[in-house]
């Protein structure tokens, strides 16, 4: 009794410990605007920079001052709302100020600080959407098993099916909200997680209702012990525009089945989960992690459907 106790304890501290990880690890990363553009006006400006920045290093001042003008010309042609963007409109500026006075460092110097800017647009235009689809699987454990019901092992007449640990197997899709938070954190992304996941845990060979039943057949067989959940949850993924990536599920909702059905007849059942985990970036937009969960139902089938996971999963970006 006291070692199955520390199993469950240990469950629950298994995902304390996943969230502190993720909190640690979950420092600032690279930037990544909401609203990255990658179009003509973006590249031209880029090209224009770049040969400003040539013609400022040949000591070519007016030269310098036309590229960088035509520059920043096109740079708010694109009518993109970006802090690179802006940015490079800034710097262009100042290099068609300082060319003018007859500059030619300065002007070198802030053309090419808008060049470096502006290929910055361009990076975000093609980068990830941040949408992955993912497979998942491991070990989990109920709170409290489910021995001494009637279908499940008829009271207990015929042996006790009272497993609790088990297996998982799933999967779902991220949906990506916001890569910054709507701004306010650069590299903080909220994703919105649509989840399936199938339970199967440790089941006995017990004597089943069937004994209770005209057909009388006292003959153990093995009860499975399973559980479906689907799920929606919000996901908070830290350090965006890095390939190692740890996130937290501060709350989500669970909708469980359960079976056998409970002795009052019910299998339906809500709850809320909490999470953390990590993934990395294998291969492009190939990724692995590792997950760990704490499931809180609110037993309405008059058992105890709390649960914990932990295991890893491999997901593919869309």
């Amino acid at each position: 009794m006291q070692v199955e106790k520390g199993r469950k304890n240990i469950g629950v501290w298994s995902v304390a410990a996943s969230l502190a990880a993720v909190f640690a690890l979950g420092a600032p990363g690279l930037s990544s605007s909401a609203l990255a553009a990658a179009n003509s006006h973006v590249s031209e400006a880029v090209e224009l920079a770049k040969g400003a920045v040539s013609h400022g290093q040949q000591g070519h001042v007016d030269a310098c001052v036309q590229r960088a003008e035509d520059a920043l010309k096109q740079a708010r042609a694109a009518g993109v709302k970006n802090p690179h963007v802006d940015m490079g409109v800034i710097h262009l500026m100042e290099a068609v100020q300082h060319g003018k006075a007859g500059h030619a460092d300065a002007c070198t110097e802030h053309a090419d600080g808008a060049s470096t800017h502006l290929a910055e647009v361009l990076a975000e235009g093609t980068a990830s959407s941040g949408n992955r689809v993912f497979f998942r699987g491991g070990y989990g454990q109920m709170l409290s098993d489910r021995a001494g019901e009637f279908i499940t092992d008829v009271h207990g007449a015929g042996g006790k099916n009272d497993g609790t640990s088990g297996y998982y197997i799933g999967g779902g899709a991220d949906f990506m909200l916001t890569k910054d938070m709507w701004g306010m954190f650069p590299s903080v992304a909220l994703v919105g997680e649509i989840g399936l996941e199938f339970k199967r845990w440790s089941s006995s060979s017990v004597v089943s209702g069937e004994a209770l039943t005209p057909i009388n057949n006292f003959t153990p067989a093995k009860v499975q012990m399973t559980m479906f959940t689907a799920s929606v949850a919000p996901k908070l993924k830290f350090r965006q525009g890095t390939d190692f990536q740890p996130w937290i599920i501060p709350a989500g909702l669970d909708f469980h089945v359960i079976s056998p059905t409970s002795s009052q007849i019910n299998y339906l059942d809500i709850g809320v989960q909490f999470g953390g985990g990590a993934e990395f970036r294998v291969w492009k937009e190939l990724w692995l992690g590792l997950d760990s969960r704490f499931h809180l139902a609110s037993n309405q089938t008059n058992t105890v459907n709390n649960y914990w996971t932990t295991g890893i999963y491999g997901a593919i970006g869309f």
